[in-house]
């Protein structure tokens, strides 16, 4: 399952990596897309209890798209029993370092890995 924008791409292997890589910064009906694309992810994931989200190659995301990210995936993940989430982080891309450690305030089992 995924969606692809201008300048980004959302994939999931519908087991347990959730990949986003590019830029996002798109009109608002895309952040729609993203949200029902997060809600799929959640139903998928809330049977297996484990979802890794891959971001090292995610370059640039706006605060829509943290937005969408933080409440129609983190917050939702949160309210799944049992949930562990990794966040993988790509140390030399300044907005994940600063941005990243504050999202271990959202879900209670989450990982935020840097590599």
């Amino acid at each position: 399952m995924k969606i692809e924008g201008k300048t980004y791409k959302l994939d999931f292997d519908e087991g347990r990596t959730l990949k986003i890589s590019g830029k996002i910064s798109e009109k608002p009906e895309e952040y729609k897309k993203m949200d029902s694309f997060f809600e799929k992810v959640i139903e998928t994931v809330s049977e297996l209890r484990e979802l890794t989200v891959d971001l090292r190659e995610l370059i640039f995301i706006n605060t829509s798209g943290i937005k969408a990210f933080c409440v129609s995936l983190l917050m939702e993940a949160d309210e799944v029993e049992g949930l562990r989430m990794k966040i993988l982080c790509n140390r030399s891309l300044d907005w994940q370092v600063d941005a990243m450690p504050a999202f271990q305030n959202l879900m209670d089992n989450l990982e935020v890995v840097f590599e």
